[in-house]
């Protein structure tokens, strides 16, 4: 499932464009929605949407800059009622500029293309990692969890097993099927058939209890969207 985020300070125009890509592109996944360009950051570091709707006058950060921090792999969409800013937009790689007020039908055009323009993923089937002189390899779909160290992944297996792959995070998640493979926290990915049960405790936070690992893990409130409804 393709992901974005949203970023506008007017939240009516916010939730307009929210509908609106609900009606274009039904299996988008919004996953986060910020108010600010400070806020957008934050959340663009942490959820690593495909795509990024960016308002570009924004208190705080505004969305050319939001849009120079942005992950290699987000692509970018700017929306704003100043069409001055258009030839910056498309300075920044940007993949279409909506002018306000959006359209259904310039939002249809946008959609196809950022559709046509979806990377390739070449889904990973193992995972290699050296101990001393024996290569140990582990089995993806056996996968419970990848945990972040600096430069390095930790990858936990259902079985109990543990490799540290020479890899950090933001290079394995790109290889990894996004439908599968769910960021719960900064540092914390989880395999979604490796999810035994989702624990609400008492102070409201949530834990995520995974086949193979004794301890749950938390998930951030970054990432609290994707278990809303469940």
């Amino acid at each position: 499932m393709t992901t974005a985020l949203l970023a506008d300070d007017e939240p009516q125009l916010l939730e307009e464009l929210a509908q609106l890509l609900a009606e274009a592109w039904p299996a988008l996944e919004i996953v986060g929605r910020a108010r600010n360009g400070t806020e957008a950051r934050r959340l663009l570091d942490a959820l690593r949407p495909d795509i990024a709707f960016l308002d570009i006058r924004m208190p705080g950060i505004d969305g050319l800059g939001v849009a120079q921090l942005a992950p290699p792999g987000t692509r970018l969409v700017f929306v704003t009622a100043h069409a001055e800013h258009a030839l910056a937009a498309f300075e920044h790689a940007a993949v279409d500029y909506l002018h306000k007020p959006v359209t259904p039908a310039r939002l249809a055009a946008t959609v196809q293309r950022l559709q046509a323009s979806a990377p390739a993923r070449s889904d990973l089937r193992f995972l290699q990692a050296w101990t001393g002189n024996t290569m140990k390899l582990l089995a993806v779909d056996q996968l419970a969890a990848l945990r972040s160290e600096l430069r390095h992944t930790r990858a936990l297996s259902q079985g109990g097993e543990q490799l540290l792959l020479r890899l950090s995070m933001s290079e394995l998640l790109p290889q990894l099927d996004p439908q599968l493979f769910w960021q719960i926290h900064r540092g914390s990915v989880v395999n979604a058939r490796a999810i035994e049960r989702i624990e609400r405790r008492d102070d409201g936070e949530l834990w995520v209890q995974l086949r193979g690992l004794a301890q749950p893990l938390p998930v951030s409130r970054a990432h609290r969207g994707r278990f809303k409804g469940m």
